[in-house]
C-alpha cells in the first residue's frame, strides 16, 4: 500500500481484477477513487460508485476533482469502427465536460502486436493481425488525441487466482503451441501503473512483461515437476505440440530501463506455490 500522502490520486476506471489490486495500493492516497459496472467490490478499499462506460447519460458521474485516470476497462463493442465512434465521442465529451482529468494510463496488451516471428519493441512498426488487437491499437490511438496518454502493454496477466497452476486444478486446457507466452504477475502490473502514475513524464507506451516467456505447457511441465498440489495426470501431451510461432519476442527492454525491479521476474517465482 502506498502511504505517501503526497503521492498523486488516481481515478481506476474499472474495479475488475487489476483494478482491486490497484485500489489497495491507493487506498491512502486522498481523492482517489474507482468505478464499477454490474458488481461493487467485495470491500470498500476506497471511494467507489458505478459507472456505465457505455451509457452517454452515466458519464456525468465522473468527478471533477483532477486524478491520473487508470482505464482498465477493455473495449465494449466488437467492431474497431463502431468503437472508434465511441470512444471519439467520450473523449470530445471529456475534454469540454471534465477538462480537469487530462492525464491517463490505459492498460491495453501485447495482444496488438502481430502473431509473427520477430522481437516486437514499443517503437516497431506492425498492423495489428486480429480483431482484438485492432480493436486495442484503435483505443490507444484515440484516447491519445484527448489526453495525456500513457500506455501499458502486459502479457498474459497471473497472480491470485489466475495462471496456469489454476488451470490444471480446474482441468482446464492447457495451450499446447510452441509460441512463447509473455506474462507479468499482477503485482507487478500494479507497481508498474504506480511508477507511471508518479513520473507522468515517463515514456508513454511501455511492455509490462517479465523476464522469461515460455510457452503454457512448458510452465505446466515445471509446475507437475515442483508442484507437491499438482500431478502428472494434469499435463497436456507435448507430443500433441502445435508449431506456433517460436521467435515471437516482446520486447522489455524499456521497462528494464524505468528500474524497476520485479518481485516475480519469471514464472517461478510467481507460480511457486
Amino acid at each position: 500500500m502506498i502511504n505517501n500522502a503526497a503521492f498523486p490520486p488516481v481515478g481506476i476506471l474499472g474495479l475488475g481484477f487489476l483494478g482491486q489490486i490497484l485500489a489497495r495500493e491507493f487506498s491512502a492516497v486522498p481523492e482517489s477513487w474507482g468505478t464499477w459496472h454490474l458488481t461493487p467490490p467485495p470491500e470498500p478499499i476506497l471511494s467507489n460508485f458505478s459507472f456505465d462506460w457505455a451509457n452517454e447519460n452515466n458519464w456525468s458521474a465522473l468527478p471533477e476533482t483532477p486524478v491520473t485516470l487508470v482505464l482498465t476497462i477493455p473495449p465494449l463493442l466488437k467492431n474497431p469502427e463502431t468503437e472508434a465512434e465511441r470512444l471519439h465521442l467520450w473523449g470530445k465529451w471529456m475534454s469540454h465536460n471534465r477538462p480537469e482529468l487530462k492525464s491517463m494510463i490505459y492498460i491495453s496488451t501485447t495482444g496488438v502486436y502481430p502473431k509473427r516471428n520477430g522481437i516486437w519493441s514499443e517503437d516497431s512498426d506492425f498492423e495489428a493481425d486480429t480483431n482484438s488487437g485492432k480493436l486495442r491499437l484503435v483505443t490507444e490511438n484515440i484516447l491519445s488525441q484527448y489526453f495525456s496518454l500513457q500506455v501499458v502493454r502486459p502479457g498474459g496477466i497471473y497472480g491470485y487466482g489466475r495462471g496456469i497452476d489454476v488451470r490444471l486444478k480446474s482441468g482446464k486446457p492447457i495451450p499446447v503451441s510452441n509460441t512463447p507466452v509473455h506474462r507479468i504477475h499482477v503485482m507487478d502490473l500494479a507497481r508498474i501503473i504506480c511508477h507511471l502514475v508518479d513520473n507522468p513524464n515517463a515514456p508513454n507506451c511501455v511492455n509490462a512483461v517479465d523476464l522469461e516467456a515460455k510457452p503454457s505447457w512448458e510452465v505446466a511441465k515445471w509446475l507437475i515437476e515442483n508442484r507437491n498440489d499438482l500431478t502428472e495426470e494434469m499435463l497436456p501431451d507435448a507430443a500433441d505440440c502445435l508449431p506456433g510461432t517460436p521467435q515471437r519476442i516482446i520486447s522489455n527492454q524499456r521497462l528494464l530501463e524505468l528500474g524497476i525491479t520485479l518481485c516475480y521476474p519469471t514464472f517461478r517465482e510467481g507460480m511457486e506455490g
